[in-house]
């Protein structure tokens, strides 16, 4: 078991920190708070240099290589967002090009892949109807690539693109899929990983230079690094119960950022815990892989879609 020294980067008290993503150009860790709904930027040893309210929840967020973001909103759908003149265009809604139709939910979780496209996961609000993953091409094509999921979470992909790890925290699974990223096709899949909700359920996930899957135990207090063929390697325990997600960033990309939440804990769990919702940060031995960058800067509101199996 690891024991690392962790670091408190930012009390921010989120109600649902996701989606944390470093920025290596600007040595900044972006993330989402989805339910205040806002975005964030944030430098290690400088403080919050950046907050951007949304009008809907943010499921999750992205890197353009022109410095815009993409950002996967509740009501809105994926749009791309100017840090800078905080503009705020739609590309396309992909539940509303291929479903489901007329079911309450919003986006969660997503990334963009090493050619550029963005991956983004849907749910139900009532977990009752099955989700949904989108592909969304930078020419604003949509493609439904899976159904089969009840709450898509966590993706990442193997460092030489062909497997696709994507997590249902529905039934506290990460799945490994075979993945051909030039057609955006998946294939056979195995299940990574599963265990009993009680032990904290999957929630974000990153994969690190050695293949290594890192996933957030939401309930679980703690981060898991799994190998390739879903072996508990360590774990990161912290002190707060609800983790969300992780990613890594600083110096060499060998820290490892970690988001938390403090959604519907009680009032004697949150003085247990006076650290919850807070951003934290641990150096690893471990070596991070860069976040990929779309190429999103076609004009807006040009979405097609292409339903696949």
């Amino acid at each position: 078991m690891i024991k690392p020294t962790l670091h408190c980067l930012q009390q921010a008290n989120a109600i649902l920190g996701e989606s944390p993503l470093w920025h290596p150009k600007q040595n900044a860790l972006y993330w989402a708070d989805i339910l205040r709904p806002a975005i964030y930027r944030l430098v290690p040893g400088v403080g919050q240099t950046g907050q951007w309210p949304m009008p809907s929840a943010v499921g999750a967020i992205g890197f353009c290589s022109n410095n815009e973001l993409l950002v996967a909103l509740e009501h809105e759908g994926i749009c791309r967002f100017n840090p800078q003149t905080a503009a705020l265009r739609v590309i396309c809604d992909p539940v509303k090009l291929c479903g489901p139709k007329d079911v309450p939910g919003r986006y969660n979780d997503g990334r963009v892949d090493p050619l550029g496209n963005f991956w983004v996961g849907w749910l139900s609000h009532s977990r009752r109807q099955a989700g949904a993953l989108f592909r969304v091409e930078p020419s604003g094509m949509v493609h439904r690539v899976l159904g089969n999921l009840t709450a898509p979470n966590g993706l990442g992909w193997s460092g030489d693109g062909r497997t696709l790890y994507i997590t249902d925290s529905h039934i506290n699974t990460i799945w490994a899929y075979a993945c051909d990223l030039e057609t955006g096709q998946l294939g056979a899949r195995r299940a990574l990983i599963k265990q009993d909700k009680k032990l904290g359920i999957f929630d974000g996930l990153c994969v690190d230079s050695d293949g290594n899957i890192w996933t957030a135990l939401y309930g679980g207090g703690a981060v898991l690094q799994l190998s390739p063929e879903g072996q508990v390697r360590s774990r990161i325990g912290l002190p707060v119960d609800l983790v969300t997600s992780c990613c890594f960033g600083g110096e060499g990309l060998r820290s490892l950022l970690i988001t938390t939440a403090v959604r519907r804990q009680s009032a004697a769990e949150l003085l247990a815990q006076p650290w919850a919702g807070s951003v934290f940060s641990v150096e690893t031995s471990s070596t991070g892989l860069p976040e990929a960058m779309a190429g999103f800067q076609h004009s807006a509101d040009t979405g097609a879609s292409n339903p696949m199996p």
